[in-house]
């Protein structure tokens, strides 16, 4: 029997369950396949981990796919909108010269090689890397006032490659849209030394014994078979 409220207003009697068969078939269509490594090369979006064993099992070829869940799958593909998004802003701005522009730094046996989301004509800076990121309130409010350490990596590396002085990052809090833009300096001697550790870790003849990640238990080290 209707509740006297649902009479009394004239609208049917709302009821609802919960519907774990669309939940589960959504998930499965979104999951997808993330890329493994490629033996000797690194990679320019995940050299910025601390994570020596990782990087050495990735320069050896041993990272094997990864499954992405259909929500972390979304969240790239959030990620991706904001390209797109961005290119729509850029062009109209005047501001657009390139898009998805591969990049590689080769020192002896130290190859690393990346893809720079945008070049674009900067006011003051002429052409210019425009590296995008999304990130979700918290994670936006702790930037303060500077990039993350992974995505200064990331940028000195494009800067380098391309042989030029300055880059920028751009964050968009996923949760309200927000913007913040930093410029990255080119630093010769921080570079030179990430040179160094790549190196290192190249000539290590087996992995270091423990992940050096911020967060271990997320390190993608901890997909490795080490048999």
């Amino acid at each position: 029997m209707a509740s006297i409220n649902s009479i009394r207003s004239g609208q049917p009697e709302r009821k609802s369950q919960v519907d774990t068969w669309f939940n589960e078939e959504l998930e499965e269509a979104c999951s997808s396949w993330g890329f493994g490594s490629v033996e000797g090369h690194f990679n320019a979006s995940t050299f910025g981990n601390p994570c020596d064993r990782l990087h050495w099992a990735s320069f050896r070829g041993k990272l094997p796919k990864k499954k992405l869940t259909g929500k972390f799958s979304r969240l790239l593909q959030h990620g991706g909108t904001f390209e797109e998004r961005m290119e729509k802003y850029l062009t109209k701005m005047n501001l657009l010269k390139a898009r998805e522009v591969p990049v590689s730094f080769t020192d002896s046996d130290f190859k690393i090689t990346g893809r720079i989301d945008f070049l674009i004509t900067h006011i003051n800076l002429g052409l210019t890397v425009l590296e995008l990121k999304t990130i979700n309130s918290k994670g936006f409010r702790a930037l303060k006032g500077k990039p993350k350490d992974e995505h200064i990596f990331q940028v000195q590396m494009y800067l380098e490659a391309r042989d030029s002085d300055t880059g920028l990052i751009s964050y968009e809090n996923k949760d309200d849209q927000d913007i913040q833009t930093f410029r990255v300096k080119r630093d010769k001697g921080y570079w030179q030394s990430q040179v160094e550790r790549g190196h290192s870790i190249i000539d290590m003849v087996a992995p270091p014994e423990k992940c050096e990640s911020k967060y271990p238990r997320y390190c993608d080290c901890q997909r490795v078979n080490w048999d």
